[in-house]
């Protein structure tokens, strides 16, 4: 194994200011710094397999892939015998949250660069709502140094559908505009409040319009299966890709219209397997508009199953040809973020991020080259990054004075309440609406682990509030699975972030809340009188911890699940959607309950039918 460089600060050099030496190395007057020789070409260029090509970088740069005889070697010359093995770009991510990882963008980066991602386009709305515009200065910052390429997508959704929600801050077209002027952000993330777009919210074209003006590539999340009329306006308004089809259908109608399908693969929402069915069943389409992506992994993904490796090796899995994968994270990623002249092919005069593979159909990375530098082996880091010193602010964020037994309280006066409830689908985003008939006790509904129905409870977390201006909503959830006497909190609760707590006794959810409030945020399960926490408490919504460390805590808080009755894979991702109203069909923000029908806006609806 490579020895680890510590303390390593990854440097790059832009094309324009090095033309003279790049030029200089192809034509064989200078001397080359990295030449990879005798290797089979992924040419994702023109969809086919290369034998015997060389690669070679001359500051960080490719200068000339084919036949490199004529090119001069010196004593700093590195060469590499790819011996017959297979030579590819480095992954691209389109889509994904860097705090659905649990950990920050550095021990991100340490996580994901084995596995052959060299670029990411981060939406980072989830600390951005808790945090405000200085989170994606506070990210940009972080990000600095890292052989990681971080695109940061400034989020367009604080909160995702303002009035019916609270976050810590509040973005509007104003924010957006600093953020890009400042080069925090490099394009736009997914419009999560598709309902403002296409019935014509002032605040959310004025977003769009900002986005439009500075040039910037947008993405979108159109999670409506109406996709007659408002998917092409959701397109008609500039998003250029959207990651909500779910279906083969949704995938094709998006690629149709220009808008690249951008293929989920996470933890928990696993649609790529339906949506690739559009490539599978009509072969001979164009696949351009297609790219892959992984959304929302868990440390636990990453580090025992891979990140963009594992979404390549499963579509070839479900049979997709091994080349139009990898285009899928290559070119057509870069494609989308109208970045294929910096990345995303193995091409004179772009970056050399490039992958060396044993295996292309199991995707076994043997080296990973960024801007032709070494920085991971046999998966393992080659280079060692100093972590980010992070501002009090950031880690202290969770704002709640101690719950009491009677903050959940949720009084009835009558005998039998006709009650509406969030039915939960395990793997899937979205919830259905169902009604249940819950008897009063004491003048209060509570929860019923017999008929698998568990209370929840969201209380706004971002700044100390007391009576009227708490800010808590409550609602009934089933498809859990609890036992008596269980509880889940979280401070990881899309998208606004507020503490929830669900449960099937009061008791366990008052021990679960403020077991989060003093540890600064994170998850906890409660069954009984044992508590398991995964304390998270940057922005209460990330460890600093390695992936490998929270791994093994996460596997501890799964373990404890599994005690409280619910054995569903990854199961806190699911439950941490209960507060995302953008999602249909019945949500719970701070506020209350809101519906979102197809093709009908969001509106607030009762918990108890009148």
């Amino acid at each position: 194994m490579t020895p680890t460089t510590k303390g390593y600060v990854h440097k790059s050099r832009p094309l324009h200011e090095v033309t003279l030496q790049v030029v200089a190395t192809a034509m064989g007057r200078e001397p080359a710094d990295l030449i990879i020789r005798n290797g089979r070409l992924v040419n994702v260029n023109v969809g086919r397999i290369q034998d015997g090509v060389d690669v070679v970088v001359r500051e960080g740069i490719i200068c000339l892939v084919g036949d490199s005889s004529h090119v001069l070697v010196d004593e700093h010359t590195q060469i590499v015998d790819a011996a017959g093995r297979y030579i590819a770009p480095g992954f691209i991510d389109t889509h994904e949250h860097v705090e659905s990882s649990m950990i920050d963008v550095r021990s991100f980066a340490a996580a994901v660069l084995p596995e052959g991602t060299t670029t990411i386009a981060c939406d980072n709305h989830e600390i951005t709502n808790v945090l405000g515009l200085r989170a994606v200065e506070l990210f940009h910052d972080a990000a600095q140094g890292l052989p990681l390429k971080v695109m940061v997508a400034m989020p367009v959704c604080v909160p995702s559908i303002p009035g019916f929600e609270d976050a810590g801050a509040v973005i509007t077209d104003k924010e957006v505009t600093e953020a890009y002027r400042q080069g925090w952000a490099q394009l736009q993330g997914e419009q999560m409040n598709f309902p403002g777009l296409i019935y014509g919210d002032p605040g959310v074209h004025a977003i769009t319009q900002a986005s439009l003006r500075e040039g910037k590539v947008l993405t979108g999340h159109y999670s409506s299966p109406e996709i007659k009329m408002g998917l092409q306006a959701f397109v008609a308004a500039g998003i250029a890709g959207c990651h909500e089809a779910t279906t083969a259908e949704e995938a094709m109608r998006r690629v149709e219209l220009g808008c690249y399908a951008q293929q989920r693969y996470g933890t928990a929402w696993l649609d790529m397997p339906q949506t690739i069915r559009a490539v599978l069943d009509n072969p001979d389409i164009d696949t351009r508009f297609f790219t892959l992506i992984t959304d929302d992994v868990t440390p636990a993904t990453i580090v025992e199953d891979g990140h963009l490796s594992r979404v390549v090796r499963d579509a070839i899995k479900e049979g997709l040809d091994p080349i139009r994968a990898y285009q899928m994270v290559t070119i057509n990623a870069a494609q989308l973020l109208e970045k294929a002249r910096w990345i995303g092919t193995v091409s004179p005069g772009r970056a050399a991020d490039i992958l060396i593979l044993s295996n292309l159909e199991q995707v076994v990375i043997d080296q990973v080259y960024v801007d032709g530098v070494l920085v991971a082996e046999k998966g393992n880091m080659a280079v060692e990054f100093a972590p980010h010193q992070y501002p009090d602010w950031a880690l202290n964020s969770v704002h709640v004075a101690p719950i009491r037994a009677e903050d959940l309280r949720i009084p009835f006066a009558g005998a039998v309440a006709q009650t509406r409830v969030m039915r939960i689908y395990p793997g899937k985003v979205h919830t259905t609406e169902e009604f249940m008939e819950i008897p009063a006790v004491d003048g209060a509904l509570h929860a019923d682990a017999g008929r698998d129905l568990a209370k929840v409870a969201v209380f706004y977390r971002h700044e100390a509030k007391v009576g009227d201006d708490a800010l808590k909503g409550f609602g009934f959830v089933t498809g859990i699975g609890f036992k008596n006497d269980v509880a889940f909190g979280s401070t990881v609760a899309h998208d606004c972030h507020n503490l929830m707590v669900m449960g099937t006794s009061d008791a366990a959810m008052v021990k679960a809340a403020n077991a989060l409030i003093e540890s600064r945020g994170g998850m906890v399960v409660v069954v009984g009188d044992a508590v398991t926490l995964l304390p998270m408490p940057l922005a209460g919504l990330m460890s600093l911890d390695s992936a490998q460390e929270v791994t093994r805590q996460l596997h501890a808080l799964e373990a404890a699940f599994r005690a409280a009755g619910s054995d569903h894979p990854s199961v806190e991702m699911t439950l941490s959607l209960i507060p995302l109203i953008v999602l249909v069909e019945l949500h719970v923000s701070n506020r209350g309950l809101v519906a979102l029908k197809p093709g009908q806006p969001p509106a607030f609806v009762d918990l108890v039918m009148q």
